[in-house]
């Protein structure tokens, strides 16, 4: 790794590089470089439309099959199932097999929490 003054140059998942200052807190939390990459990478699984849609669906912390979710979100099978693998990679989703059927659910359940503060937020469009 590089260093620049006193920060480490991080290339995540190389798409972006991003200075951490490693001396740095959240809330007076110390946070790894590697804790601040996973929430990178988890965020970065959320930055599209139609996977909000698909959390909005799976925040009631029940399981959906593949075939509710497309109903939800109106998108081709292919790319719903591309978005779901993604998710699923990142460790957001969970799935499981009832024959030939795939279910659905957050791997992270508080996910719904950022998204509450998100949309009390008064954002400007």
């Amino acid at each position: 790794m590089e260093y620049l003054n006193n920060c480490k140059i991080i290339n995540i998942f190389n798409f972006q590089k991003f200075k951490i200052d490693l001396n740095t807190t959240i809330s007076n939390r110390e946070i790894s470089p590697e804790k601040l990459a996973k929430i990178a990478q988890i965020f970065q699984g959320l930055a599209y439309p139609v996977r909000i849609q698909i959390l909005e669906l799976l925040e009631d912390g029940n399981t959906y099959p593949v075939s509710d979710i497309l109903k939800k979100v109106q998108i081709e099978p292919s790319l719903l199932s591309h978005h779901l693998s993604k998710m699923k990679n990142i460790g957001i989703l969970e799935s499981h097999r009832e024959g030939r059927f795939i279910f659905y659910k957050l791997a992270i359940k508080e996910i719904s929490k950022v998204f509450d503060c998100i949309y009390s937020c008064e954002l400007k469009i």
